[in-house]
């Protein structure tokens, strides 16, 4: 979908959760010239999210991103951020969402469907999210609502592949739980997925924060190529 220059996803749900891990294992992910965020010193910040997507130009799919924090690109006139990543992998359902990712938006992907649940538990205001690989588990992920509203937040995305560096700008509208509980949790698998993250036992089970978007729209603004390109 795409609307005055702008590509446009409609998600049922979304959600995620931010987890320290050490600093030299988000560094050892990062292109050179970008920075981990840092919460606290030492340690740099695991992004999990997943998402639901109901209407998009390829149709129904859903989709799991590994991503780390890092510092935003703020530059006069421009609103913001309320986070910035660096998503090292992603995987999807479907083979069109892959390809049309891939194309559009030069992201890295994992080159196989995976399979996904996405299933909130009636009573207690969480979302469980399951990842597996024909029957080989990679991700499970648990994530509470504290109290909703109508939100849009910006969010920055950087990626890079030998078409050199790009900035994607995302707005993400909907109501919106965010909080800082620590009552979700996280458990990552050996997979090539996680390969990357190295020693996955480093990982916070316990999120820093949590964020569940529903019924709402993900906004991308015409994806902007980076005058210093860097080798990842």
């Amino acid at each position: 979908m795409s609307q005055e220059g702008t590509t446009v996803y409609v998600f049922r749900n979304a959600v995620g959760g931010f987890f320290e891990l050490p600093v030299e294992q988000a560094r050892a992910i990062l292109p050179r010239h970008l920075q981990p965020a840092e919460l606290h010193h030492g340690c740099g910040i695991l992004s999990v999210m997943a998402f639901d997507f109901s209407e998009s130009m390829v149709g129904a799919y859903q989709e799991v991103i590994l991503g780390i924090l890092v510092s935003p690109r703020v530059e006069p006139g421009m609103a913001m951020p309320h986070s910035a990543f660096y998503p090292f992998l992603l995987a999807t359902t479907t083979r069109e969402s892959r390809e049309h990712a891939i194309e559009r938006w030069h992201l890295p992907h994992y080159m196989r469907d995976v399979q996904m649940s996405m299933e909130p538990e009636a009573g207690d205001g969480r979302m469980r999210v399951r990842v597996s690989d024909e029957g080989r588990p990679i991700v499970e992920m648990a994530i509470t609502s504290h109290g909703w509203r109508d939100a849009a937040q910006l969010h920055q995305s950087f990626m890079f592949d030998e078409a050199g560096g790009f900035l994607a700008e995302i707005t993400m509208q909907g109501a919106l739980s965010e909080s800082e509980e620590e009552d979700g949790h996280l458990k990552l698998f050996p997979h090539p997925m996680t390969e990357p993250i190295g020693d996955l036992e480093e990982v916070s089970e316990l999120p820093l924060r949590e964020m569940w978007m529903r019924g709402g729209v993900q906004t991308f603004q015409p994806l902007r190529e980076l005058t210093r390109t860097v080798q990842p």
